[in-house]
């Protein structure tokens, strides 16, 4: 088998295996956001009764321009945000809600992919 076939058989399989992490992140994101309660204030795509108005829906987080009104949406952003609205945009009727890290990461994987 030529190198370049090696090559490109190996590079299929890592991106494979980096696309079902990424998928895997954004189950374990849909998941934490019932967990943590989000539905209790947005209306949020794909999580069982998340189906509230007090604040913002989160379809489509993936297009939006800025999070919060002001901090530009990135995944490394929105996860700050919602780790620690607090300290992001003091005053912000959002909750601190005890979010870990690595969930916070998940749940921006989740909503990244609201497109």
């Amino acid at each position: 088998m030529s190198r370049f076939l090696i090559f490109l058989l190996l590079s299929t399989v890592m991106l494979g295996c980096s696309n079902q992490e990424h998928s895997d992140a954004s189950k374990r994101g849909r998941d934490h956001m019932q967990y943590y309660g989000c539905g209790s204030c947005h209306t949020i795509p794909g999580v069982p009764g998340a189906h509230a108005t007090v604040g913002p829906p989160l379809d489509r987080m993936g297009v939006h321009t800025y999070i919060a009104g002001t901090l530009p949406n990135s995944p490394q952003h929105l996860a700050s945000w919602i780790q620690h609205p607090q300290q992001v945009h003091p005053g912000t009727a959002m909750p601190e809600l005890g979010v870990t890290s690595m969930d916070a990461h998940d749940i921006a994987q989740y909503l990244e992919e609201l497109r």
